[in-house]
């Protein structure tokens, strides 16, 4: 489900944020192009890759008038400021499986809580149960044995990605929310 929002606000300078433009440089081009249309807007940078614009504007030009031009150009509702979008309509719930499987891990990780006074969760407790298994077999084999590319590779990515989210929002405290979702994902 494509939505248009308002991600940041100050008098003469919109953030507007829209799935619907993600990776789609013509579309955010023409886009571009319709809101530096509208009366008081001085300067539009599109960025195609997170689907984000900054419209640059006389403080008489409203963030409103833009995020509904940008809704009807792009025939998408309107989300409001911090409001979660709307989830795609052709997600599945989950399955029965999967819901019987969250509720178990859920019921366990708050009887480790419960039992270690706060102290202890699930998650610590399986990184501490792989990291013994870890110990053990290499005391076993007394070799340390090298992970597969894969898994280097993604541990690489993971530490970049981690270590550019506070990058990215110490240059441009606009885009703390794209780093924000960066940082729900690698969690």
């Amino acid at each position: 489900m494509s939505w248009v929002q308002i991600v940041h606000e100050v008098p003469g300078r919109t953030r507007l944020l829209a799935k619907a433009l993600r990776k789609d440089t013509a579309r955010c081009e023409r886009l571009a192009e319709t809101l530096a249309a509208v009366p008081g807007v001085y300067r539009v940078e599109a960025r195609p890759y997170t689907g984000s614009l900054l419209v640059q504007h006389a403080r008489s030009t409203t963030a409103q008038t833009l995020v509904e031009t940008a809704a009807r150009t792009l025939e998408a509702p309107v989300v409001a400021r911090g409001a979660t979008p709307p989830t795609p309509e052709t997600v599945p719930a989950l399955s029965e499986v999967a819901r019987k499987l969250a509720r178990a891990l859920q019921d366990i990780d708050r009887d480790v809580r419960r039992a270690s006074e706060g102290s202890v969760d699930l998650g610590t407790l399986i990184t501490l149960g792989l990291l013994g298994a870890g110990a053990v077999q290499v005391a076993r084999t007394e070799q340390l044995p090298l992970p597969p590319w894969f898994n280097l590779a993604w541990w690489a990515f993971r530490t970049f990605i981690t270590l550019e989210v506070e990058e990215i929002a110490a240059k441009d405290p606009e885009e703390r929310q794209i780093a924000d979702e960066i940082e729900k994902v690698l969690e």
